[in-house]
């Protein structure tokens, strides 16, 4: 999923939305429209880590309006940029777009090549969540080549499994699992788990539809060892039971070879009481920094 921008000046772990909105009015208050401006930034990112979208966008809007009365370029990009991802969020397609499209304009214009190439791919999403396939794919296309440009494998990765969705969406399974595939090599490149697991997950369903039931198996069980690799137990858990339910329609030498890393999975992941006990993330709340 997109991500919005932070402040590079905040420490956002354990931050209270409601106390930033309270410290940015307090700031606005006394006059001090750029604090204020990035307080509400900031909850605005808080907001969006936790999926409460509309409190976000808010935050974003109030940031936003003070940025343009101060007139700063990077705080109006930046904050541009996190609206319309907010925008996306709430699925409100239309303005996405249009904000996407200017913060890729401000970006272009700062020379901010990543900035601009996170508003090209949130331009893609939000015209695909029109309709608008055509254009969607011409973003998906300029966003990969601009993640490439900066060298951001992770942003080409990511580019790639959204492009091979797309192709989903439309029954084209030839394309979606070539692209699909090319997306898998990065993130092995990278030695992403949870990017191996879940385009290994993709292709396990391809596989599946198409009635590969071996295939898929196979591609569920690697992809299960991943996410547990990655220690994301909930989704391991889900895929492996996945796999096992397949056992009984592969072949007999799949299944004596898949069977010890089926067992080895379910050993290593804890009881699901265990995993219901376990204390919230202290990482949920991490979001990027402005570069």
């Amino acid at each position: 999923m997109v991500k919005s921008l932070s402040d590079d000046e905040q420490d956002m772990d354990d931050l209270d939305p409601a106390l930033l909105i309270e410290e940015a009015a307090a700031a606005q208050e006394a006059g001090e429209e750029t604090v204020a401006a990035r307080i509400y930034n900031a909850a605005g990112n808080v907001y969006m880590s936790v999926a409460e979208f509309e409190e976000a966008l808010d935050c974003f809007e109030k940031s936003l309006s003070l940025y343009k009365k101060l007139k700063d370029e990077t705080g109006i990009s930046d904050t541009t940029y996190n609206l319309g991802v907010a925008q996306i969020n709430l699925e409100r397609w239309t303005e996405a777009v249009i904000t996407c499209q200017k913060a890729m304009d401000l970006f272009q214009k700062l020379g901010n090549k990543d900035g601009a190439a996170d508003a090209m791919y949130g331009v893609a999403l939000a015209s695909l969540g029109q309709g608008d396939f055509d254009k969607a794919m011409d973003f998906f296309k300029k966003a990969q080549r601009a993640y490439k440009t900066v060298e951001n494998e992770q942003g080409v990765a990511v580019t790639l499994v959204d492009i091979g969705n797309a192709y989903q969406d439309q029954q084209n399974t030839e394309e979606a699992e070539k692209t699909f595939r090319k997306a898998l090599k990065i993130y092995r490149d990278l030695d992403d788990n949870a990017g191996i697991a879940d385009v290994l997950s993709l292709l396990g369903e391809i596989a599946e539809t198409q009635g590969n039931v071996r295939k898929a198996a196979e591609c569920f069980v690697e992809a299960a060892q991943c996410y547990l690799n990655a220690e994301i137990l909930d989704i391991s858990r889900e895929v492996i039971d996945r796999a096992e339910q397949m056992m009984w329609d592969v072949p007999k030498g799949t299944r004596r070879r898949l069977r010890p890393a089926i067992d080895d999975i379910r050993d290593a992941l804890p009881e699901e009481d265990e995993m219901e006990d376990e204390d919230f993330d202290e990482d949920l709340l991490e979001l990027d920094d402005v570069e």
